[in-house]
């Protein structure tokens, strides 16, 4: 085997960067917790979300934005919270604190664009979000988080590893060599793995680091492989409708496994509806364009 795989110098390496990453904003951290206790009201959590200028502003501008099509202004977070509901609330939450974590994240390894990998990212939440709903998943409400983190990981790296990440996309050049592979022969560690720890780190929910992890290989999480697969197809939605850059050369494949965990599920998802999928995602997204906008924007650093 090869001993890149398994040294422990260059994963500690890893570790280390993500431990030294800052933690959830306390006001984001008190209000998952809130939310995920199903013991907050609408009145507590706009109280908690007053404090924070920035999610406050950011908040009224969406309730306030024409997707909602409200038609008299909403002028408190009260309002907001009711308008919005609480999901979309913590959705917004976390995409903030994602964003602030890597808002010096333009520069870094050649062949990977913050700007387009965020726009995939947001795409694959919206996949996400899409699938599981459609399909009744326990975990619709964790989807849009679940493929708007899948590829965290890949940020730490690019924030951190800057070379070492460019010599892995070099690796991926012609195809010759999968993503997953050439990040263990130079780092020793996969970008799923490295999202997964900052999941944890951030005390997220098991099923968000879990997904993290696996995303790639479904049928190998913990928690809920079905959940898992659901973010797994819309990462291949987002990546055969070009939607932004995974910073990949080429898109992930997949075997027969992924279509079995839905057939043992009895999940209605096969390799035969992908075609079909892309029609309704690329639908479900155009209905979202007004909410990445609202998030989407220059005091984060990128758009």
């Amino acid at each position: 085997m090869n001993d890149k795989i398994v040294n422990p110098e260059r994963i500690r390496k890893v570790a280390q960067s993500v431990i030294g990453l800052p933690t959830l904003p306390t006001v984001v951290s008190k209000m998952l917790r809130m939310i995920d206790s199903r013991r907050a009201s609408a009145d507590t959590l706009a109280r908690l979300i007053s404090t924070d200028q920035a999610l406050t502003a950011k908040l009224l501008k969406l309730a306030n934005s024409a997707y909602y099509g409200y038609s008299r202004e909403i002028s408190t977070v009260n309002m907001a919270v009711v308008v919005l509901g609480f999901n979309t609330v913590k959705d917004m939450g976390l995409w903030l604190s994602v964003f602030d974590a890597f808002k010096n994240s333009n520069s870094g390894a050649a062949g990977f664009d913050p700007v387009k990998f965020w726009e995939h990212s947001a795409g694959c939440g919206v996949a996400s979000r899409m699938l599981a709903k459609s399909t009744g998943s326990r975990y619709s409400g964790e989807a849009f988080v679940a493929g708007l983190l899948h590829d965290m990981g890949k940020m730490i790296l690019n924030q951190y590893f800057a070379p070492e990440l460019a010599e892995v996309h070099k690796l991926t050049l012609g195809g010759e060599m999968d993503l997953n592979t050439a990040e263990l022969e130079v780092l020793g560690v996969c970008h799923g793995q490295v999202g997964a720890w900052l999941a944890e780190k951030w005390n997220l929910p098991a099923i968000i680091s879990d997904t993290v992890k696996h995303h790639h290989d479904p049928w190998n999480a913990e928690v809920d492989p079905t959940f898992v697969a659901h973010v797994t197809v819309a990462d291949a939605l987002c990546h055969q409708t070009q939607t932004g850059d995974s910073g990949r050369t080429a898109p992930p494949q997949y075997d027969a496994r992924l279509w079995d965990i839905f057939a043992g599920a009895a999940v209605p998802i096969d390799e035969t509806d992908m075609e079909r999928l892309q029609s309704d995602f690329m639908v479900e997204y155009g209905k979202s364009e007004a909410y990445t906008s609202v998030v989407r924007t220059d005091d984060h650093g990128l758009m």
